[in-house]
């Protein structure tokens, strides 16, 4: 049953990407329609949100734009590529470290056995003029020995800035694969791995873990009426809300168009059906301002579904509970609080 509904769900998606193609006359390649499948699936927010702006606007999508949408968000292998390329600048750069390294040892050796010949021939040196002639053989050789080390100086600490700025690049390409673009905050493919740490750790520790995902009431109805723009805004102060009402190791993030989540490790139901509740007051009392008029738009609210992890179940249910409750909320009249145990009871009921 699970495959039938899979299949039938990805001909819904394929039919969905190629009516949307022949819609804008799109060319039918496999880059277009990757691009135009990942829109019809909604899994990609920001690509969704790009292309209705470009659909609102009237844009026509010619072959340079349908090119940059997919190198955007669907050429998997960009990412891959620039890791594989800074990666091969590191080896590179750590390679040159162990020459200059290997080149000092040398260096180092040849110095000390010209150290032990003039020690024997001072030893054995008849008179001064001998003497004198073996003082300056070793202050020569000394002499030359430290520009030796101060050129290696130089060349371990160009090497050293290089690899600091390889590690910064690396830093950057890792947060921006993490990271949603709009609101800054960490997307879904961060939530995932995030959520599966957070689940081990809580079967390793014995400490609850609770899971809430949130949606805007009526964004689609907002954003209509009053742009992609306000939308925009709107999404940034309900990730910089989230934001500001966790701490420590609580992970909001960006679920996926107006749905949000959160990971709260060591938290009980109850308590985070306090957070959420919280959240959904400071939301409540947020105005919406345009920044460029000071146009007042009200307010919004947010719908929360709350669960907890069960030791040992497929995260999966987790996740369904949360949104299962979410759901239930939006049923019952929008901008509450559900549980997961609300549920159960209204099932038994």
């Amino acid at each position: 049953m699970a495959q039938a509904d899979d299949f039938t769900q990805a001909k819904g998606f394929s039919e969905a990407a190629q009516a949307g193609m022949l819609a804008h006359q799109v060319p039918a390649t496999p880059e277009n329609y990757a691009v135009w499948y990942a829109y019809a699936t909604g899994l990609l927010p920001e690509l969704n949100r790009t292309i209705d702006i470009l659909i609102s606007n009237q844009q026509e999508f010619t072959q340079a734009l349908n090119a940059e949408l997919y190198s955007r968000f669907c050429d998997t292998g960009r990412h891959f590529n620039l890791l594989n390329e800074t990666g091969g600048r590191l080896q590179y750069a750590v390679d040159q470290v162990m020459r200059y390294i290997k080149s000092a040892t040398g260096d180092a050796n040849a110095f000390g056995k010209t150290l032990d010949r003039y020690s024997s021939d001072i030893g054995g040196a008849p008179g001064d003029e001998d003497m004198r002639a073996l003082v300056t053989g070793l202050i020569l050789e000394t002499q030359r020995m430290a520009e030796r080390n101060r050129s290696l100086e130089d060349r371990l600490s160009a090497s050293s800035g290089e690899i600091a700025e390889l590690r910064q690049n690396l830093e950057v390409v890792r947060r921006e694969a993490l990271t949603d673009a709009l609101t800054s905050i960490p997307n879904r493919k961060f939530f995932e791995s995030r959520l599966r740490e957070a689940a081990r750790d809580a079967i390793e520790s014995g400490e609850p873990l609770s899971l809430l995902i949130a949606d805007i009431d009526r964004f689609k109805q907002f954003n209509d009426t009053y742009g992609h723009p306000l939308g925009d805004q709107v999404l940034r102060l309900v990730a910089r809300t989230l934001t500001d009402s966790v701490k420590g190791r609580d992970t909001p993030a960006r679920y996926g168009g107006e749905e949000f989540a959160i990971i709260l490790p060591q938290t009980r139901l109850k308590d985070a059906v306090g957070l959420a509740n919280q959240i959904r007051n400071t939301i409540m009392r947020r105005r919406i301002v345009r920044k460029n008029t000071g146009d007042d738009f009200g307010t919004i609210t947010l719908s929360i579904g709350v669960s907890c992890y069960r030791p040992g179940e497929p995260l999966l249910q987790t996740v369904r509970r949360a949104d299962d409750a979410l759901y239930q909320a939006k049923r019952a009249g929008r901008n509450r609080v559900v549980a997961e145990d609300a549920l159960a009871a209204a099932d038994q009921s």
